[in-house]
């Protein structure tokens, strides 16, 4: 058995091993806190990766409400303004209405003007003809009451007489169709002058045209905001207990030895000292 403690001093092998032993406790130390660490960094991914999320989750409803608020405001403004195109259409209907009153009263009234023009013409010329065909019976009366006086008379004259009237109511009868044409022409003039007041009266007031209003476009529903993905991440692999075994089994030997070799250097040195 390799002694450890010689003269209550360590012996170059129980240096060894202390060191050794040392050095393998330290190295399975730090195995201990990187698994440490690696459990650490793994939850706070989990956590990182959950709070990302519901962070997501947040921002859409966040987003879909505000779009739900604006989509409401624009509803809102949309009824406003389909009410103020209504109140537009009935103001321009009433106009049109009050026009379409103002135009039957005139056309009415011109009908109405130029009847009783018509008729007043149309009255007078008759009149006069009326007058000229009296004065043209009253002619004749007169020719036949000489022409029957003269020969009652037996004077001799009755050829004289009636050819004296008959000239006179020739005259008379052509001066008659002479101013008859000129009351028919004078007649046509009024008349057509009655006929353009009529119509210049009746064009005087026109129906009123309506103005168009284009009707507003309703708002368009918003669409639901999508939950943007979680982006990945990566933690590196678990530390291996072989490894770190390994790994401190080896620095333990080693340190062991390199302790070993020292210390029997100086060991050797001090003995070889008291021998002589």
């Amino acid at each position: 058995m390799v002694a450890l403690l010689a003269g209550g001093a360590l012996t170059p092998a129980g240096g060894a091993l202390l060191t050794g032993g040392l050095q393998f406790f330290q190295g399975m130390l730090g195995y201990g806190a990187k698994k440490q660490d690696y459990v650490n960094q793994v939850a706070y991914q989990a956590a990182q990766n959950e709070y990302s999320s519901w962070n997501a989750s947040l921002q859409a409803k966040t987003s879909n409400l505000n779009k739900k608020y604006k989509y409401f405001q624009d509803q809102v403004n949309w009824g406003q303004q389909n009410n103020y195109v209504a109140s537009l259409r009935n103001f321009e209907l009433s106009k049109a209405i009050a026009q379409a009153d103002v135009v039957r009263d005139t056309r009415v009234s011109a009908g109405v003007d130029y009847v009783r023009q018509s008729d007043a013409l149309n009255a007078a010329n008759a009149e006069q003809a009326m007058s000229d065909a009296m004065s043209l019976f009253h002619y004749k009366t007169q020719a036949l009451r000489m022409a029957a006086g003269a020969m009652a008379g037996d004077t001799g004259m009755v050829d004289r007489i009636q050819n004296d009237y008959q000239m006179q109511l020739g005259n008379q009868s052509t001066i008659m169709a002479i101013n008859k044409g000129f009351r028919d022409r004078q007649l046509s003039r009024e008349q057509a002058g009655a006929i353009a007041g009529y119509l210049e009266k009746f064009n005087s007031q026109q129906f009123y045209q309506m103005q168009e209003y284009q009707d507003p476009l309703p708002p368009f529903a918003p669409l639901p905001t999508m939950v943007g993905a979680v982006p990945p991440s990566m933690v590196g692999g678990a530390p291996s207990a072989t490894s770190a075994f390994l790994s401190s089994a080896i620095g333990a030997v080693g340190a062991g030895i390199n302790t070993y070799g020292t210390m029997s250097q100086y060991t050797s040195a001090g003995t070889g000292g008291g021998n002589a």
